[in-house]
């Protein structure tokens, strides 16, 4: 009763519009599901997180940068949507990634050649994670065909993420 009370003092003070009253031109919604699997890095993050293996989730961090076991299951929606989103992860991972491409180096290439950290991130923002890797081939396909594209995520951080790609 209070509800419905305050529902009729709140409606003049609200605006609701439906998509249908505000843009007649807009075709109906096509929805397709596309399953992804993870990638190695995310496998390796979601095992030690469901695991709750300390020993691989805070080394080489401080455990103020350690992601929380507090609540298992955010961690591993996080993990699943893209490892960057546990706290301490993307440091690891870029870090790994560095000194990986610093081995695959020749001695005198050490020497010269330094590593090149902000297309190091670039690339690691998308190899880490199973759906980033389809978005990178699939949404420049679908610019080329003239498709618009609306991305909906519940973390913000995902978006603030796909905003980098």
């Amino acid at each position: 009763h209070q509800v419905a009370n305050l529902h009729t003092v709140l409606r003049p003070y609200l605006l609701r519009r439906v998509k249908e009253d505000v843009e007649k031109s807009l075709p109906p919604k096509e929805e397709t599901i596309l399953e992804v699997t993870l990638t190695p890095i995310q496998k390796q993050f979601y095992k030690a997180i469901y695991e709750k293996n300390t020993a691989f989730l805070f080394k080489g961090t401080k455990p103020s940068n350690a992601p929380s076991l507090m609540n298992v299951m955010m961690e591993l929606r996080k993990c699943c949507n893209h490892p960057f989103l546990i706290r301490g992860a993307e440091d690891r991972i870029i870090d790994d990634a560095a000194e990986a491409e610093y081995k695959s180096l020749t001695p005198n290439e050490q020497i010269y050649r330094e590593i090149d950290y902000a297309k190091l991130t670039g690339e690691q923002l998308v190899k880490s994670s199973g759906k980033f890797v389809l978005l990178s081939k699939l949404l420049p396909k679908l610019q080329s065909g003239g498709h618009k594209v609306l991305i909906f995520s519940q973390m913000v951080r995902v978006l603030d993420l796909i905003q980098e790609l």
